[in-house]
Order: C-alpha cells, then sequence, then structure tokens
C-alpha cells in the first residue's frame, strides 16, 4: 500500500514539474593511487606481479619496484638487474623472479640475491638481440621466453637452452601456455601453434586473440580466454567458443585482461579500464582515457592496474561490499546530507536542498535547487502509514502527501528564517520542532491538511534547540542551549540539573526497544539514560573513534552511530556496548559522515562526497592474509641466518627480528602478536620489528603471527632460537666445578682437622708426659709410709740379730727400688717386668705383715709374658690400695689375687681382695696418696686411647661377698710389640 502511495507522489512531482532528470548510473570505483611521490620507481608501469611471499612487484622504466604495503624498495642495475626497463616479472616453481627486459637479457631473483649474465654465465646463451615479452613454466618444468623477434627461449630443468625460430610463420610475441590437455601452445598473432617433436606446428582456428594481451589463463578452472573480434571466448585446447557478450565495442588495442565469477576487467590503451558484469551484461568505463598496461588480482582479491605515465592504481577488495555512487555517476551532486528509504527507493536530500530517488540503476531527481543554492536537507522521514514524505531544510518543513499535495509547516508571515534542525512525530498526529528560537509543540487537528501560520499559538519551550525526539510512550525530549529535558505529560523535567554532563550540546536523541535514550554529544560521546538516570557515558575510551557524535540510527537492538571520523555500530547486551567501527579504511568514500540508514545488514551513508551502500555481513567474512614473513634477523646488530640463530654464543644475545605481513587494502590496521614459549601469553604489537636485548641463555620457540580489519590471526610463523649456555652454565663445568669446590673443601677441613688433630695431640702428648712425669715422680719417691715401715722392719731383724731375715728384706727393698728406677722412665713394659715388679713388691709386704696379708700372681698360658706390653706401672697402684684400703683396716688374714689372661682378642688384667670393699674403704677419710696414683693412671689411660685410638678400660667394684675387684682391659694390639 505504501509503496502504491509512493507512486502516486512521484507521479504527482512529475506533474508538478519538479523532476529535472532521470538517468542511470554506474557505481563509482574508490581506487587508492600510487604514484613516484609514493616511492614508485617511475610513472611508466609496464607489469605488476606479486610473488609466492605475497609481495608485489611493479615493472618500470627505470627499474623495479617491491612494495610491502607500506614501503617500496627499488632494484636497478646497480643491484643486479640486466636492464632498468622491465617489460614483466614472473616466478618459477624453484622461487625465482625472473624480469624480462627491454634489452633481451635474462636475470632473475633468489634468496635476496640478484642473477644476471654476468653472475651467472650460463643465461649468456639465452641473449637475443629482441626485448623479452612473455613467460610461462609448463608442466614438466621449462621455462618457456617468448620474444618480439621470432624465437622462443625454452631453459629445461637441467639448464639446457634451445631455441625455437621458423621462417615459415611468426612466433613475434608468442603468448605461450598449456591446454588442458597439457599440450604446449603457442598464441602468435592470427596465429595458434602447437608444440610436437617437429616443433610448433600451426593450428587450424576460427577466433585469434586480439593480442596476445588480451588472453587470460584462468589457473583455478583451468581455462584459457581471450578477446577477439567476436567478442570473449574460451578455447578448450581443439576449438574456441564464446565465453560472454560485453554487448560494447571493445577498442581494438587491448591492453589486460582478468576474469573474476563476477566481473570482467579489459585493459585498453586510451580508452581507461571496462568493466563488464557478467550477470547484468553491462559494462562500466573507470580510469577513462588512461593507457592501462596490466590487470592483476592479488591473493587477498584486490585488483591492482599498471598504466603507462599515471602509475599504479590500486581497488580494495572491499569493492565486494561497498558500492559508491557519486555526481559522475548521476546524482545531483555529491554532498548528500540527509538520507531515508522506502520500501525499494532510496531518498538523497542534499546541501543545496535538491532531492533524489535512487531506485535499483537508475536517479531521479525530483526537486531541484540551484546549485549554489545553500538550504542543506537537514532531515528526510517516510511515513509508511500515511505514504507522506516529511522534507526539512534549513527554512522549509514540507509533508508532502500520497496525492502529491505539498504543506508547507512552516509559513508563519511573522517568521522570514528558522533555522530548523530537527522534528519528531508521534502517534497520536504531534509534531515537534527543533528551532533556533527553541522547541515547538503544533497539533495536527486538520490530519495534516493545513499549515500551521502562527507559532506563537502553539505550546513551545523557549531557548535555541538542537534536537526533538518522541518515544515510544509519548514523552517528548528535547536538548536545547541549557541541557536535555523531556515532557512527560505536563510535567516538564530537567535532568540536566541532575547530572551536568547533559548541559553539553546534544545533538541527536534516540530510543531503544526497552526505552533506553542515546543522546548524542558534540564532543562527548554518547549519553545512555534509562528511567530518568544517567547510567553511563560512552566514549573513546570504550571504542568509539570520536567523541564528536552527530547522529544516530536505531535498527533493531543495535545503534549506528554518526560521528567525526566514520560511522559506529553500536551492539548493546546487559547495557555493555560492543562496538565496530567503519572508516575510509573499511571501504567509506569519506570518514566526514552525514546521515546513515541501516536496512538489516545494509548501510545507506550519506556524505560530502557521495553516497555509499555498505554491505556489513560481507565485510565480516574473513579474507586471506598472507603468514608473516621473516625479512631479516640481526644478532648484535649484525645481519644473521636462520641456521646461525640455532647456535648463539651466550655473547650473541641481542637479537632483533623484522617481519611483515601484508594487507594491501588495509596496511595500517596489520596488528601483530608473538610469544617466545607456548606457555606464555602473546604480546600484541603494530611494530614490525622486535628487539630482545640481553636474552638469557636458553631455547626459544619464538612465534609471530598477524591480523588485519577483516580477518582472523594467521598461523604462527616460527623461528627456532639457542642461545647456548656460557662455559660456566653447562652442567659438565657445574659438575666439575661443584665436585672441585667439595674436593677443595674437604682439602680444607682435612687440612684442618689434621692440624686440629695435630695440636690436640700434642696437647694430648703434652699432658701425657705432665702426667707420666708426675706418675714417674711417684713412682720414683716411693710411699714414704712403706719405706719406713721397710726400714723399722729391717731396724728389727737386726735387733733381735736374726741377720738372716735383714738382709732378705734389705736385698729385696734394693731390688725393688732398682726396679722402681728402672722401669719409671719407660711408657710401657712387658707382662713379664709387670709380674717381676708386683712380686717384689708383694713380697716386701707379706715380710712386712707376715700371715696378715697372702697374695698369688697366675698367668694364662695363652699369655706371651715377654712379648705383650702393657702400660708401666698400671697395676702397682690398684694393689698398694687394696693392701692398705681393703685389707689392713681387717682384722682378719687378708687375701690379693692377681689374675692375667687372654680373651679374644684383648689381655684381661684382674686384682682381687677380700678386703673391706671399696665401698667401705670410700666411707672412711684415709690418705689420698693411692686414690691419687689411681687417678693418674685413669687419666693416663684415657690419654693414651685418644692418642692410639685404643680401648683400655679400667673398672673397679664391690665384690657380692666381700672385697674389691679391679679389671683392666687391653687391646692385644698395638701393645702386643715395643
Amino acid at each position: 500500500m505504501s509503496k502504491m502511495k509512493f507512486n502516486y507522489l512521484r507521479l504527482a512531482l512529475i506533474v508538478l514539474g519538479l523532476i529535472s532528470c532521470i538517468s542511470g548510473f554506474s557505481a563509482t570505483l574508490n581506487f587508492r593511487h600510487y604514484s613516484v611521490n609514493d616511492g614508485l620507481a617511475n610513472s611508466t608501469v609496464y607489469y605488476i606481479f606479486q610473488d609466492s611471499k605475497d609481495f608485489i612487484w611493479i615493472a618500470t622504466e627505470s627499474g623495479v619496484n617491491r612494495f610491502d604495503g607500506n614501503k617500496f624498495e627499488l632494484f636497478t642495475m646497480d643491484n643486479g638487474l640486466s636492464d632498468n626497463e622491465v617489460l614483466q616479472i614472473h616466478e618459477d616453481s624453484s622461487g625465482r623472479i625472473w624480469f624480462l627486459t627491454l634489452n633481451g637479457k635474462l636475470s632473475y631473483f633468489f634468496n635476496e640475491t640478484f642473477f644476471n649474465t654476468t653472475t651467472d654465465p650460463w643465461l649468456k646463451k639465452s641473449i637475443g638481440n629482441g626485448s623479452l615479452t612473455s613467460f610461462y613454466e609448463d608442466s614438466l618444468s621449462r621455462l618457456w621466453f617468448s620474444t618480439n623477434q621470432n624465437r622462443l627461449i625454452q631453459i629445461d630443468a637441467d639448464r639446457k637452452i634451445r631455441i625455437f625460430s621458423s621462417s615459415d610463420h611468426s612466433l613475434l610475441n608468442a603468448f605461450v601456455t598449456e591446454t588442458p590437455q597439457k599440450e604446449l601452445i603457442a598464441f602468435s598473432e592470427h596465429s595458434v601453434f602447437k608444440l610436437t617433436r617437429e616443433g610448433f606446428v600451426r593450428m587450424p582456428l576460427k577466433d585469434f586473440p586480439s593480442s596476445p594481451k588480451a588472453i587470460f589463463r584462468d589457473h583455478e578452472r583451468n581455462k584459457i580466454l581471450f578477446l577477439s573480434a567476436s567478442g570473449l571466448m574460451q578455447y578448450d585446447g581443439y576449438t574456441t567458443k564464446k565465453a560472454g557478450d560485453t554487448q560494447q565495442k571493445i577498442p581494438s588495442v587491448v591492453s589486460g585482461l582478468l576474469m573474476e565469477t563476477n566481473n570482467t576487467w579489459i585493459g585498453t590503451m586510451g580508452f581507461g579500464l571496462i568493466v563488464y558484469n557478467n550477470q547484468s551484461k553491462l559494462s562500466e568505463v573507470h580510469l577513462k582515457n588512461l593507457n592501462i598496461s596490466h590487470i592483476l588480482k592479488d591473493k587477498q582479491g584486490n585488483i591492482w592496474i599498471s598504466t603507462i605515465g599515471k602509475g599504479v592504481y590500486l581497488l580494495p577488495y572491499q569493492r565486494n561490499f561497498t558500492r559508491h555512487i557519486t555526481k559522475s555517476d548521476g546524482l545531483s551532486a555529491d554532498a548528500i546530507t540527509s538520507i531515508a528509504k522506502t520500501q525499494d527507493e532510496i531518498l538523497l536530500g542534499y546541501s543545496n536542498g535538491s532531492l533524489d530517488i535512487l531506485k535499483g540503476e537508475t536517479v531521479e531527481n525530483i526537486l531541484s535547487q540551484p546549485p549554489n543554492n545553500y538550504d542543506p536537507v537537514k532531515k528526510l522521514y517516510y511515513q509508511a502509514s500515511s505514504g507522506s514524505l516529511w522534507y526539512a531544510s534549513d527554512n522549509t518543513l514540507l509533508k508532502i502527501l500520497s496525492n502529491g499535495k505539498r504543506i508547507n509547516l512552516l509559513n508563519d508571515p511573522q517568521w522570514s528564517r528558522y533555522a530548523l534542525k530537527s522534528f519528531s512525530l508521534n502517534n497520536k498526529n504531534s509534531l515537534a520542532v527543533a528551532l533556533a528560537s527553541g522547541v515547538y509543540i503544533l497539533k495536527d487537528e486538520d490530519t495534516g491538511q493545513r499549515a500551521y501560520s502562527n507559532l506563537s499559538s502553539s505550546s513551545r519551550v523557549l531557548g535555541r534547540a538542537f534536537a526533538v525526539h518522541y518515544d515510544s510512550d509519548g514523552n517528548l525530549w528535547f536538548s536545547n542551549i541549557r541541557g536535555l529535558h523531556y515532557l512527560k505529560g505536563k510535567n516538564l523535567i530537567e535532568l540536566y540539573t541532575k547530572y551536568p554532563q547533559l548541559r553539553h550540546r546534544i545533538t541527536d536523541i534516540a530510543t531503544l526497544s526497552d526505552n533506553t535514550v542515546l543522546c548524542s554529544s558534540y564532543g562527548f560521546g554518547i549519553f545512555v539514560v534509562k528511567g530518568g538516570k544517567l547510567i553511563k557515558t560512552i566514549t573513546t575510551s570504550d571504542g568509539l573513534p570520536s567523541n564528536i557524535c552527530k547522529k544516530l540510527f536505531v535498527e533493531g537492538t543495535n545503534v549506528w552511530v554518526v560521528t567525526g571520523k566514520g560511522i559506529s555500530k553500536m551492539s548493546f547486551q546487559a547495557d555493555i556496548a560492543k562496538i565496530n567501527n567503519y572508516d575510509t579504511e573499511k571501504g567509506l568514500l569519506s570518514n566526514e559522515i552525514n546521515d546513515i540508514y541501516v536496512l538489516k545488514d545494509t548501510a545507506y551513508i550519506a556524505s560530502n562526497t557521495g553516497l555509499t551502500i555498505f554491505k556489513e555481513t560481507a565485510s565480516a567474512k574473513t579474507t586471506s592474509l598472507t603468514p608473516v614473513i621473516i625479512r631479516s634477523v640481526s644478532v648484535n646488530n649484525k645481519l644473521s641466518s636462520f641456521e646461525k640463530i640455532k647456535h648463539l654464543s651466550h655473547r650473541e644475545n641481542n637479537v632483533s627480528v623484522t617481519y611483515i605481513s601484508m594487507d594491501y587494502a588495509n596496511p595500517k590496521r596489520v596488528m601483530y602478536s608473538y610469544r617466545t614459549n607456548l606457555k606464555e601469553p602473546w604480546i600484541e604489537t603494530d611494530e614490525q620489528t622486535i628487539e630482545f636485548s640481553s636474552l638469557k641463555p636458553g631455547r626459544y620457540n619464538l612465534e609471530i603471527r598477524a591480523k588485519s580489519m577483516y580477518t582472523g590471526w594467521t598461523n604462527p610463523t616460527k623461528i627456532r632460537l639457542n642461545i647456548e649456555q656460557p662455559l660456566w652454565m653447562r652442567w659438565w663445568f657445574i659438575t666439575l666445578a661443584t665436585a672441585f669446590v667439595f674436593f677443595s673443601l674437604f682439602l680444607l677441613m682435612r687440612k684442618y682437622y689434621r692440624v686440629k688433630q695435630v695440636k690436640e695431640k700434642e696437647k694430648l702428648v703434652t699432658k701425657t708426659r705432665l702426667i707420666s712425669l708426675e706418675q714417674q715422680a711417684l713412682q720414683a719417691m716411693m710411699n714414704p709410709h712403706f719405706i719406713f715401715n721397710v726400714m723399722n722392719s729391717i731396724q728389727y731383724f737386726i735387733n733381735t740379730r736374726d741377720n738372716a731375715m735383714a738382709n732378705q728384706v734389705l736385698t729385696g727393698f734394693a731390688r725393688l727400688i732398682r726396679k722402681n728406677l728402672d722401669i719409671c722412665n719407660k711408657s710401657y713394659i712387658s707382662i713379664e717386668e709387670e709380674i717381676t715388679y708386683l712380686g717384689l713388691y708383694l713380697s716386701l709386704e707379706k715380710l712386712r705383715f707376715g700371715e696378715k696379708m697372702s697374695y698369688s700372681i697366675t698367668t694364662h698360658t695363652d699369655v706371651d709374658l715377654a712379648n705383650t706390653y702393657i702400660p708401666s706401672m698400671l697395676l702397682q697402684p690398684y694393689v698398694e690400695n687394696a693392701i692398705w684400703h681393703g685389707i689392713m683396716p681387717m682384722d682378719d688374714p687378708g687375701e690379693i689375687y692377681v689374675e692375667i689372661i687372654s680373651a679374644e682378642d684383648n689381655l684381661i688384667l684382674t686384682i682381687r681382695d677380700n678386703g673391706i670393699g671399696i665401698n667401705e674403704s670410700l666411707k672412711s677419710k684415709s690418705s689420698d696418696h693411692i686414690s691419687r696414683g689411681m687417678q693418674l693412671t685413669q687419666q693416663r689411660i684415657g690419654l693414651m686411647n685418644k692418642i692410639s685410638r685404643s680401648t683400655m678400660s679400667i673398672s673397679v667394684s664391690q665384690q657380692p661377698t666381700g672385697g674389691t675387684i679391679v679389671t683392666v682391659t687391653i687391646p692385644l694390639k698395638p701393645f702386643t710389640h715395643s
């Protein structure tokens, strides 16, 4: 119904004579131009080629350029080219890039090095007089070069060169290729030749290419297509058939041909670029009057066009989802200020007040104004329910009914200018208008059949207004010079008094389905208001490209924002906005956008340079991006190789990696990320060089990946990097060093303890010597009491004239003193000597005490008395102690038993008496002479144990039947020998 009503509107406008023209249009292609000012070697460009690493090579009159999307590298004869004027560039399956030159001398580029007839002598055989004009590598890896001198050069895999030439037919500028049947053929002017055993044989063919450059080899579909006088033809190896009809006369000088699914691109000399739509069968001409030399479609889908004299043009792959329409395509002007849409037509308002309708491939101007007039269309609104068109310019507000009647809603005779900013309609026929003088609310009482002539009688809020908007509940939201208001019924609520941010200039107002109100501001982002509260401000920190926001358009749950730097799409989820930005690098004609209308996934964008129709879903499809290419690796500021960096010393730890991934459509939008270990997080950067300073020794697996505007992350490019550990960090060195340290510590500690032991031993020896001397002194001086008693006994025997007994005592005493003097200087004596000494001592004591005391000394037969040694004077102190402190205190006679036996590896010496016992003896207070001797003996034994590391021991204990037993245990070694 609405469509029919709008057709009535158009008919009415035609009848009124408002239509100035109806014309068809072709879309404008937004080419990017590269010239010598950008680094191109020369504006005369013959050929464009993309190599296996995705670099773009450009053949010019003054050398070749290698282009990475940002920088043009220049190579000339100084770098190794055989000629500066290069006509074509190609790459073979081995990775050699061949340069076809004007002077006919071949050269190629391999592993960053140029090779020519001087550096690679076998190329000399291929030198001819003419220029090289074509290249092909067949299925047998043979290379074919054609010339302009009726010669074909073949180079096989073994570098054997063969020249084909014939006087019967011309191979001039031949285009060599293979048929789908893998048969080698050569197209030349008005001829096709097939290679046989006899050479090239002419094949009968009805249609021939108009020129060698009018042939296209479709590798994907394995087709050979060419332009002929009959149109676009396909050759199957035997015959030709028509492949399409351009419905346009093709110029005779075709200089390039490119076939796509949707389009056929034809380059011409002097006529420009012809783009033939394979579906609509219509043709468009672009780059008019230019001399096109070559057309290339790269791996991303970008179209490259080389020209003679005008450099290179690039058509980014965004053409697949963007369409540009400008004045040159039939629009009334380029500066579009407002846009709206019916069901199948686009309404365009211009800065001079004109109005166009765009439908299909035609443009109709339905409201014309003088070109120099400045009355920009502020807003267009198509009211589907009534079929009416609302048209607002700076000083005009028209309602054009479906029957063609126009109502000028602003014609108050008291007003000369209105400076209209915006208007809004609600569902109750109320119209709110924002003017420079304020906000006015008009009632359409006659259902829109009359104009409002008296603004002063309407409801109004004075003050310079910027935007008005009715929400779904009929509340009026508006902004003026004071700030944001909303009118609910008769209540005017001034939100700016509560939220000072809302005092800023608000340029547009829109509401979401949940009554969330969005307000765009001029310089402060977007204010989000819900339930009368400011809940969020969205700015550049949230992802907006600019805080200057001019217009809003709500489409479903999405909000499109016209900003100062393109457009943004905001998708709200739980009050969180996900933002996608679009600008010229994403296919727009300009970043200076005036208005937008969105229907589903298609955005109609009005700018000062024309209309852009943008298909968002198509743009979201990922395009290919070349994996990261490592251009160079430097170690300590010196270029290195991939093999060398696998074995770096610990001093070679400053590594720099230069890399690139090429997105020719959006070179500045390529992002990179890298990591040196699988467990590490990715680090993002927009730089094309990574500097690693002071790397620690170890293995590094560097991974670098890239992504661009319309792509995901590429598969990472990997580099193995190994920095060897220094000598002192290697395991064997650490092991040896640790062993050396421990061994050194061991030696030092050993020396320390040895010195300590020596010192302690010296101390012990000294102490032992002192004790020995002390004991010797004790031994030497005898017990005075004992001597006195012996002398009394001798006197007694003399007085009683018992001369024999006196002599016997005196002789025994003399022998005891002599024996005592003999052994007091020895540390060790034999058991035999010890028994003799004890026998002398005990015999004298026996003579003194008579029957009061008896004794016995027994030895085991296994004991070697003469060769077994014990410490000297070991037993005498204990025997003396047994007599004086054990037997003498008794009234009854006492007995002393001395027994020497061997048990296992020990010598056991036992002294046993039947006296009062040691426990009773300790209770009495007697002379400490014997106790001192026993104490010295104990200390002496202890010191001997330390020095000789023996285990001699002395135990003294009370016997159960009375008396004391002393047990001395001595190891047979080391005392077996003196």
